[in-house]
């Protein structure tokens, strides 16, 4: 079986069970005892009185349920097995075929009869399955044991034909069985049939942990041309399912090999072998599924606000990477039956499979790399022409005018030209290695499918006196949500760049807990500079322009940041706030980006993300995860 997954606080998110097909051969049963069999099946399974009576009535093996739950299915077998030993089913004889040369003679009279009502033009379904075979193997289409296999069961169909299966126990009915050596025969109290139909996969809380989660659909085949449901195979489509599939995923079903007894048993014995089953790994998440469920509330009800396509939001823990919540106000049900028709719209993780031009959240970045390498004359005084500044042909605006300003006061006030004059004296090349230093055009390495990369400008574009300075305010270039929120843990953790990550360990089989192997922190500014940044993105918040991110109590630090694109022939805003969140024992670095506002609605991050921010923040106050300090 697929292994499960559950959250970091022991809920099972997703689960994978085994339904069974429960049939009833209607010839084994003696006629004295039917109405017995009739009860017994009402009352251990709950099957309809109406539908077995159905089914005596029509004969043959006929499906009473293909939906029988692993312990309704185990109670039939109980039943069963007692009803054998009381005698109220008829020995059915069964003769085994299994071929084990593409020459054998019954196989040759099989392909000469087809070959003869074909020319005959009196071909049955049969006929054509049986050519196509024949076709298939001269072509090299199969293999050989894909060939002995399938004329084997057309074997099977071949002499069963002429059986009235409906009516007959006693005339030698044929099946094919790999692992039974050819002709071996044996009688059975057949009664009722009981075999897994399909698998299936549950999301028990629905859109809740969706899209990160991701889903899985069945697998596909082909029978005589025409595609199925494979419903015995899982197919991962996204998110974690996707990632992990390997490890989820079920090694092999169990069996035993061997040689058969004329009975069709298998022998036991020293050349017989017990292949056991191997299900997949169990995984738990990093993110309690109680915080997740009440900050996708937020993001839902703050999205119907704003009128956005969507926000979302993540938490994590600067100093291990672990992600304590990623969500978003974009969700769906996984649940086949219930499966939201517009799903493959919803099933992307923005956060990691979707990059945009980060704006003004780029500066701290910008701003600390300069810092830690003493580029930055903090006594300067910048001219700022008054919020209009030409560089060559291409004109720079600020939101809030300045005449001049000092180096923290361009961050703190968010000034496009005075992050423009600060990187003009850095080459190319060093304005690359600064955006590859905070991991822009690589993955982050999270444990989430299909991560994108972003996009970082090539040395000769960075070259470019207007190219160089677009981007040093967030134009030019893209990263993901998550590329930023690693990229501000830096300032919270002593200037590391770490992995994150959403798997808190993996369970074996056997239930041995293993680890995720995570690249080790990388520390691409010094510690000194790390919290230096820190209590600048602090005073960004108290007197810069993420004032309604603060929350009374707290440390608060962080960046706005918005930014246009053109969706569909229109200009839709990007608003977005990277920061933390402290009570100087637990720090948590903290993104809200809000997608897809329109010009006639409030649309700058300060307005959008930033509230969203503070309000992430108080639930973390709320569920224990803070502590505030309360002042006299």
């Amino acid at each position: 079986m697929r292994g499960k997954i559950t959250s970091r606080d022991d809920y099972v998110l997703a689960s994978s069970k085994k339904l069974y097909k429960i049939g009833i051969y209607v010839p084994s049963i003696r006629e004295e005892k039917r109405e017995v069999v009739l009860n017994l099946l009402h009352l251990y399974a709950n099957f309809s009185k109406q539908n077995i009576q159905s089914a005596f009535v029509r004969g043959g093996n006929v499906a009473i349920s293909e939906r029988v739950s692993a312990i309704d299915a185990a109670n039939l077998i109980l039943l069963n097995q007692k009803l054998a030993r009381l005698g109220v089913y008829k020995k059915c004889v069964f003769t085994y075929i299994n071929k084990t040369n593409l020459e054998d003679s019954e196989f040759k009279t099989m392909i000469a009869r087809a070959q003869i009502t074909s020319e005959k033009g009196r071909q049955t379904t049969r006929d054509k399955h049986v050519l196509q075979i024949l076709e298939d193997i001269q072509n090299n289409k199969i293999t050989e044991s894909e060939a002995l296999e399938k004329m084997n069961m057309a074997l099977v169909e071949y002499k069963n034909k002429e059986i009235d299966l409906s009516k007959e126990c006693y005339t030698p009915i044929f099946t094919y069985n790999p692992d039974v050596r050819d002709k071996a025969s044996t009688k059975i109290d057949r009664g009722l049939d009981i075999g897994v139909n399909q698998v299936e996969r549950n999301y028990p809380f629905d859109n809740l942990m969706q899209p990160l989660l991701g889903f899985t659909n069945y697998g596909k085949r082909m029978i005589d041309g025409v595609i199925y449901d494979d419903k015995m195979k899982f197919v991962a489509q996204s998110g974690v399912e996707k990632y992990r599939d390997g490890i989820l995923s079920a090694k092999r079903d169990g069996k035993t090999i061997g040689q058969a007894d004329r009975s069709g048993n298998i022998i036991l014995n020293k050349h017989s072998k017990l292949i056991k089953r191997e299900n997949g790994f169990d995984i738990k998440l990093t993110i309690p599924l109680n915080l997740q469920a009440k900050i996708q509330k937020i993001l839902e009800e703050s999205n119907l606000k704003y009128k956005a396509q969507e926000i979302i939001a993540g938490i994590m823990d600067p100093n291990t990477g672990e992600i304590l919540a990623l969500a978003s106000s974009s969700s769906f049900n996984p649940n086949i039956g219930k499966r939201d028709k517009n799903i493959t719209n919803k099933m992307r993780v923005v956060a990691t499979e979707r990059s945009f031009e980060p704006g003004s959240t780029i500066k701290p970045l910008v701003f600390s790399y300069l810092v830690n390498r003493k580029m930055i004359n903090f006594q300067e005084v910048i001219d700022l022409h008054d919020g209009i500044y030409k560089l060559r042909t291409f004109t720079i605006r600020d939101s809030s005018p300045m005449k001049n300003a000092t180096p923290e006061q361009i961050l703190i006030k968010s000034s496009n030209i005075g992050m423009t004059k600060l990187t003009r004296k850095l080459q190319g090349s060093q304005m690359r290695d600064l955006f590859k230093t905070f991991g822009v055009g690589e993955n982050t390495g999270i444990d989430i499918a299909n991560e994108a990369t972003g996009l970082l400008p090539k040395v000769s574009i960075l070259n470019r006196e207007v190219e160089k300075g677009t981007t040093s305010y967030g134009y030019g270039l893209r990263m993901t949500f998550m590329q930023l929120l690693r990229s501000y843990a830096v300032f919270n953790n002593g200037g590391f760049l770490v992995t994150p990550h959403v798997t808190k360990n993996l369970i074996s089989p056997n239930e041995k807990i293993f680890y995720p192997n995570l690249e080790q922190p990388q520390q691409i500014i010094s510690k000194e500079s790390a919290d230096y940044m820190k209590r600048l993105l602090h005073r960004v918040v108290k007197e810069g322009t993420a004032k309604r991110a603060d929350v009374a109590g707290l440390v608060i630090g962080g960046k706005t940041g918005t930014a246009r694109e053109r969706n569909n022939g229109e200009t839709i805003y990007n608003g977005s706030f990277f920061g933390y969140a402290s009570d100087k024992k637990r720090t948590y670095t903290i993104g809200v980006v809000t997608y897809g506002s329109q010009a006639n609605e409030d649309y700058y991050a300060a307005q959008t993300a930033a509230p969203v921010f503070a309000r992430i923040t108080e639930l973390l106050v709320q569920e224990g995860y803070l502590e505030r300090k309360i002042t006299e």
